[in-house]
């Protein structure tokens, strides 16, 4: 049946007033904060059935009706002044669209897209309805504007309406902007999210227009349902209009993700499937042996991995403060250890998992970019980064250490507050980057020397505030043995053997093994669950499952932590371990609880954390571990000969009131068992850092 245009608003009226009437009394009163009515679209075709189907067939016309009805209905209240706009949400299935899916058929039509919005340009007025006065009379015309694209002026000063008659090459329209209607514009680019795509294929990106209360509404990274309708635009070439076009979509309404992770769907099945595994006793090992299985051993190391894809709990404290649930881990090792591999795998399976290599990236590239739209005139617009898209996800950071310093500085924030605060070209934002890190690191001097003589803070380009944020540190070392040579090799052959060339699978001659059947869930004779079901169950687990930790196991952390403090080190300001490992143990305690889908972490999830702190901290730093190398990039017995020498200058000085002589020092050095050469670049060292100095020469000292 075919509904008439002048029946709409009647329409309209009649399925607000049923079942909106307390909503429209609640914008009455919250306006201006609230200007939009959120209209359900199930609501709608329950009303009534061709109706709906209207909205989805001539959105422009209904959407103008609805928004008259609701003036008329907020008037009818007593407010004729309050502007406010129906808002249509939840469109039917056969309205959603991906970017790449948006065809010719579409133009006209109300659609929905899931996308990431990427760049968001500023929020700038633009005329909805213009006043225009004669220069010649002095007679006010208003014109309305359908578009941001052009401003349409008077053609005529009309003596109809009291003007002077004059045509436009008479007279010159100058517009009044103060008497003009003015709206809020922002010019916003949607792309599909990559979860979706396979086989490497780029992205595809819509530009969008938000108006009125629609501007303003997101930023970088936000992932949303856009409902709206689509137009076109001629592309220009050498000045002029050609038969291509470019679409665009207008948008009506935007739904925000209330779900965490909901783009990824899950049957039934899958459900029924992910409770059975995780009832199994041994699900820590089998996910563990799932993670990277063309990878030979790190068992260890895979487990912290698996514990990372589920991750702890983020959570509020009264004061306001955010507890990150993330947990960040860094590899560092020498060349040839599989790091990459590992980092790449992550990616995959992780939901929302973000691959990047720092040979390549900017803080620019990992947080959000100003960049300038030609689209948008010119405009400086914000372009969300890796860190920005992986919300909620996994972000894999490669050649970690290679990173530019100053890029490398804007990780700070973005690890442990999990946010960004960009100011560039007068766009001041927040963006949420609440992620895990995976980073992997090589040493400076290409393979990593014994720690037990130099710290492996003085082996890797990486400052000792960045590598604190990290929850676990693993170094893994190529060091040869003939018995563990043999299987690793043996496990590369074998793994080639079995593989299926790539050039076969591409002119489809042969299956590609990991679509095959046999990967689907479980598969039994290999004994490990394919990486598309991981992906499902850490989603799954990530949205249901918020563990807190039984008394039990609270008391196991706080016994580990106080107890590993009073061992302290070998320095009297050896510190064996700091109240940041406490959060990553506790952290790694829900994930544990996670990976079981139990709402309480209990002693076992908190022994299997503790028991992984202690394995990285022991392979890291030996028995001794302590937490001021870390930080300081300095062993105790380099940190104890610094204070010697201090000491003795000071207490030289002291005595003779003087400068002091550079041999008195190197003397009184020796009876401390300091070499004469390791005495002098100590001094050499204590100088360049400012807290000596060499007053009359090379040969005086004074403390500073």
């Amino acid at each position: 049946m075919t509904i008439q245009e002048f029946d709409l608003p009647a329409r309209w009226r009649s399925l607000l007033l049923d079942n909106y009437s307390e909503a429209i009394h609640n914008l009455e009163v919250s306006w201006p904060d609230v200007k939009s009515l959120e209209v359900s679209y199930r609501d709608i075709e329950s009303f009534d059935p061709d109706f709906a189907l209207s909205i989805v067939e001539e959105p422009e016309i209904n959407t103008q009706a609805a928004n008259q009805a609701l003036g008329l209905l907020l008037s009818e209240l007593g407010s004729p002044r309050i502007i406010a706009f129906v808002r249509v949400i939840e469109l039917p299935s056969d309205a959603h669209r991906t970017v790449r899916q948006l065809r010719s058929e579409d133009l006209g039509c109300m659609i929905s897209v899931d996308a990431i919005a990427t760049k968001i340009g500023r929020v700038l007025p633009r005329t909805y309805e213009g006043s225009f006065v004669c220069a010649a009379c002095g007679h006010s015309t208003r014109i309305s504007q359908p578009n941001e694209q052009e401003l349409i002026e008077p053609i005529e000063c009309f003596q109809i309406d009291g003007g002077c008659g004059r045509k436009k090459g008479q007279t010159r329209f100058v517009q009044r902007v103060e008497e003009s209607i003015l709206i809020d514009t922002q010019f916003i680019e949607l792309q599909e999210p990559p979860e979706n795509l396979r086989g490497g294929v780029q992205p595809e990106r819509i530009l969008c227009i938000a108006e009125h209360d629609m501007a303003g509404q997101l930023n970088p990274g936000d992932r949303v349902t856009a409902n709206g309708m689509l137009f076109v635009r001629s592309q220009r070439k050498s000045g002029k209009d050609t038969p291509i076009f470019d679409i665009f979509m207008r948008i009506h309404s935007i739904q925000r993700e209330n779900i965490p992770l909901e783009e990824i769907q899950i049957s039934e099945d899958e459900e029924r499937e992910i409770k059975e595994l995780a009832r199994r006793e041994d699900i820590h090992d089998l996910l563990t042996k799932s993670i990277a299985p063309s990878i030979f051993g790190m068992t260890r190391q895979k487990e912290s991995l698996m514990l990372q894809l589920f991750g702890g709990v983020a959570s509020k404290a009264s004061d306001g403060t955010r507890l990150r649930g993330d947990i960040h881990i860094l590899l560092m090792g020498d060349p040839g250890v599989a790091k990459s591999q590992l980092l790449s795998y992550m990616s995959q399976i992780s939901p929302r998992g973000r691959f990047t290599s720092g040979m390549s990236a900017s803080a620019a590239g990992l947080t959000a970019a100003a960049v300038q739209d030609s689209a948008a005139d010119g405009r400086w617009t914000l372009e969300a980064g890796a860190l920005a898209l992986a919300d909620l996800g996994l972000a894999a950071i490669d050649e970690f250490d290679k990173m530019n310093e100053n890029d490398r500085s804007s990780m700070h924030e973005a690890m442990e507050q999990q946010r960004i605060s960009i100011s560039k070209a007068g766009i001041n934002a927040t963006l949420s980057t609440r992620c895990a890190i995976l980073a992997a690191a090589n040493p400076k001097a290409g393979r990593f020397q014994s720690v037990s003589e130099i710290p492996f803070t003085q082996q890797i380009n990486l400052k000792p505030a960045l590598i604190s944020r990290f929850d676990v540190i693993w170094l893994l070392t190529d060091q040869p043995a003939a018995d563990h040579d043999t299987m690793i090799a043996n496990h590369i052959m074998n793994n080639r053997a079995n593989s299926t060339p790539e050039i076969l699978i591409d002119q489809g001659s042969a299956v590609d093994p990991t679509k095959s059947v046999a990967n689907d869930g479980l598969d039994e004779n290999k004994g490990i669950v394919n990486r598309e079901l991981i992906r499902k169950f850490v989603a799954f687990a990530k949205r249901s499952i918020h563990p807190k930790l039984s008394p039990e196991a609270r008391d196991a952390l706080r016994e580990y932590y106080v107890e590993t403090r009073r061992k302290g080190g070998e320095s009297h300001d050896s510190i064996a371990i700091s109240a940041r490992a406490i959060e990553g143990l506790y952290r790694l305690a829900q994930a544990s609880a996670r990976v079981r889908l139990s709402e309480e972490a209990t002693i076992e999830d908190a022994e299997r954390s503790i028991r992984l702190t202690r394995f990285w901290r022991h392979e890291l730093m030996g028995e001794n571990f302590d937490e001021t190398t870390l930080q300081s990039g300095k062993k105790a017995t380099a940190r104890n000969r610094e204070r010697t020498i201090l000491e003795i200058v000071r207490r030289i000085h002291v005595e003779t009131g003087q400068v002091v002589s550079l041999n008195d020092v190197l003397t009184e050095a020796g009876r401390s068992d300091i070499t004469r050469d390791a005495a002098e670049d100590l001094i050499d060292a204590l100088c360049r850092d400012g807290r000596l100095m060499r007053p009359s020469g090379y040969e005086t000292l004074q403390p500073v």
